[in-house]
């Protein structure tokens, strides 16, 4: 057994998948070659991706650093004429043609071998399933997934827009929602690929209203000018929150966000804003959260905004300290400015900004600096 135990150490995880059918031994033993805690610490990636073309990605720290993806898809159907010649195969097409085996509850395969990606590091095989009840198909699959690799479903990625409102809330209801003693997957990526329709806008309040994702939700879509951001969707405070076009979040709201980590693209976020926030942490206020990145509206010349709160005397509690460095990369010149602004409480806020477009503020205290795991901005030291 334990001869056995090494040997499946080595194989990849589609070869462990595939012995984990054989029998309900074979699955026990490929179950326990890594530990829980070795094979939850292990995984980078485990996503379910609704789509045109549905998919699970499997990406381990342990196996090579490529992802690993099966491809699920409804076989066409054949139309009045390949039915007909069907009726007269011949020999070469008849020994040519791949069996269908099935594997799991109405999924099936007809090959093993795998199609292998060099350019993105992915290699991946094709499973097909019928159109009816696709849901609960994909859900039996992922539970034996989820207990051969000791490692529960991570996140849900959904292209909102390939599926009709109806279909996305069953989706949201079976995976995003707790369901008695079987919790919500932790994770939400929202995908748009077209800017939003107002019938997409309502998709997507009915998605973000339903939904309760703990700990990322990322909005990767374009709502319309007339999308308003509701309390009910960051009800449950993810730990991370992301939106690509965030036009639709005010400064208020910014500011009373529970998540720790926030990524804004397209933000509101102007100069005006930006000092509003430098003299709110002068005079004593700490937010929630402890980072937020965003793309300012405007240029921003973070010098500019300093200096003219010393000139004034609204930054007076604070110790400000100033570092600058300026890259290239891609012969293109990135210049960087870090602005460190301690309180008497020990307490500092740091403001990064690169080419005075893209701006960082990152809250945190003397025992949270300690840690090896705080990220060091320090701009006389290389990257």
């Amino acid at each position: 057994m334990l001869i056995m135990k090494r040997i499946l150490k080595l194989v990849t995880p589609f070869e462990l998948f595939a012995i984990s059918l054989c029998s309900k031994k074979s699955k026990m033993i490929c179950k326990s070659t890594r530990s829980q805690l070795q094979c939850y610490m292990g995984t980078e990636e485990f996503i379910l991706k609704f789509s045109s073309d549905n998919e699970i990605r499997l990406k381990f720290d342990y196996c090579l650093k490529t992802e690993w993806v099966f491809k699920i898809s409804t076989p066409r159907r054949r139309n009045v004429l390949q039915k007909f010649l069907s009726m007269f195969p011949k020999n070469e097409q008849k020994s040519s043609k791949r069996a269908f085996r099935e594997v799991i509850n109405n999924l099936s395969i007809n090959t093993w071998v795998p199609l292998e990606n060099k350019s993105i590091s992915e290699v991946s095989i094709q499973l097909f399933t019928s159109q009816e009840g696709q849901t609960a198909t994909m859900y039996a699959f992922i539970l034996h997934l989820s207990d051969v690799f000791n490692v529960p479903l991570l996140t849900i990625e959904l292209h909102f827009q390939e599926f009709t409102p109806v279909e996305n809330e069953d989706i949201i209801d079976y995976y995003c929602r707790d369901r008695g003693t079987k919790p919500a997957v932790e994770s939400l990526r929202l995908v748009g690929k077209r800017l939003n329709t107002p019938e997409d806008d309502e998709v997507v309040d009915s998605i973000l209203c339903r939904q309760q994702a703990r700990y990322k939700l990322q909005l990767l879509l374009e709502p319309t000018p007339e999308f308003k951001i509701k309390p009910i969707y960051l009800q449950h405070h993810p730990i991370y929150f992301e939106a690509h076009h965030s036009h639709w979040i005010s400064f208020e709201q910014i500011l009373e966000f529970q998540s720790r980590i926030i990524i804004l693209l397209n933000s509101i976020i102007n100069r005006t804003h930006l000092i509003t926030l430098i003299i709110k942490w002068n005079d004593g206020w700490t937010p929630a959260w402890r980072m937020i990145t965003t793309i300012f509206e405007e240029d921003v010349d973070i010098d500019e905004c300093v200096r003219s709160l010393i000139l004034i005397g609204r930054i007076n509690n604070l110790q400000v300290h100033r570092e600058e460095r300026i890259d290239t990369v891609d012969e293109q010149m990135l210049r960087y400015v870090h602005y460190c602004l301690r309180r008497p409480d020990g307490t500092i806020g740091e403001i990064l900004v690169q080419n005075n477009k893209i701006g960082g503020f990152f809250v945190s205290c003397e025992d949270e600096r300690n840690s090896p795991l705080y990220p060091k901005f320090s701009l006389n030291n290389d990257v």
